[in-house]
């Protein structure tokens, strides 16, 4: 299980591996427009000194530090994961595979440095247009809307390499994995189509087992330039235990749903941790409306707010009516409060 301090445990090893490998142009001219996630491939010509090499990169010179077993000649392949302060660079795969202490500290440096960037978007957005809750002519049913937000963020990306893990033990279909956006944003599957199962709804553990071995082999983490935002969204995720969700519930009708767990190591106890969401929209007949929860082992917390007198007046008087009904799903209210914001 990762770590709830996953950024600085990554910063950690990444001090602790060889140097990032950084750029220095030997020349004013700069290497064109890079950008975060570009591909590039480095020729490489000489050994200056220990761990200073000469590569030539889209025909021009310039001095990298490498890892020691690097040789003149080799051919090494790069993506771009940063552009300021300096142009910094992860190695992807050479001619001369890197030692697994190495292949560790260049994923490290990699996720490291992309959880110092600052986050592009904010949001978890929806993939396509489709609603969470497609009958348009027909009022949601609580149930159906709850388990259809938990599908939505459950495709969302935020979880999709523990879908992996869920794949090569025969739990998750490879159709599902192809309905994520890593698969979906980047135009062409992450998983090709020999890595197929024969049977698509049901993969067959050791088939997945053995892909899974031979994809250990590789030599160093690679990210699509269309999935980084997302990347980062997870480290993101991972570090701070929240995320904002936003998409369409109903056709229509945008939602932007927030939630905050807190880490566990505030706690000595696992029943003492609190989780927290809050759910903002803006409804015809009601207005701007947010509902702030907040769940604990003693039970929920409720504050409601709402733009309109009228509706924080109508929320008021319904309160009697959301207790029962709670009650009846064995959940205890505990507080609840209407806000006119």
């Amino acid at each position: 299980m990762l770590p709830a301090n996953i950024v600085n445990t990554l910063q950690a090893l990444a001090k602790s591996a060889k140097p990032t490998l950084s750029l220095e142009s030997t020349s004013p001219a700069p290497v064109g427009k890079l950008e975060p996630g570009q591909q590039l491939q480095g020729s490489v010509q000489g050994k200056l000194t220990d761990g200073l090499f000469k590569v030539q990169i889209a025909g021009q010179t310039l001095q990298m530090k490498l890892p020691g077993n690097i040789q003149s000649g080799d051919t090494i392949k790069l993506q771009v994961i940063a552009v300021q302060p300096r142009i910094t660079f992860s190695m992807m795969a050479s001619t001369s595979p890197l030692p697994t202490a190495e292949q560790i500290g260049a994923s490290a440096r990699l996720l490291s440095n992309l959880a110092d960037l600052p986050i592009e978007r904010p949001l978890v957005q929806q993939m396509g247009d489709k609603a969470v809750w497609a009958a348009a002519q027909q009022a949601p049913d609580v149930k159906q809307l709850a388990s259809g937000l938990h599908e939505a963020l459950s495709k969302s990306g935020l979880f999709y390499e523990s879908h992996q893990a869920q794949w090569v033990r025969g739990e998750r279909s490879i159709v599902q994995l192809l309905e994520e956006p890593q698969n979906l944003l980047t135009g062409k599957s992450m998983l090709s189509h020999n890595d197929m199962p024969t049977d698509k709804a049901s993969p067959m553990p050791a088939q997945a087992a053995s892909l899974a071995s031979a994809k250990a082999g590789e030599t160093s983490l690679q990210i699509a330039r269309e999935v980084l935002p997302l990347v980062q969204q997870q480290l993101h995720t991972l570090e701070n235990h929240h995320v904002v969700w936003m998409g369409q519930v109903w056709p229509g009708q945008q939602m932007q749903w927030e939630i905050q767990g807190q880490p566990e190591h505030r706690h000595g106890q696992q029943d003492e941790r609190e989780w927290s969401t809050e759910m903002e929209l803006s409804l015809p007949n009601l207005g701007d409306v947010r509902a702030s929860l907040v769940f604990a082992e003693r039970g929920l917390r409720l504050t409601l707010h709402a733009a309109d007198a009228a509706t924080a007046e109508l929320f008021h008087h319904s309160l009697p009516k959301l207790r029962d009904s709670l009650d009846h799903a064995g959940i205890a209210l505990t507080a609840a409060v209407v806000k006119k914001s």
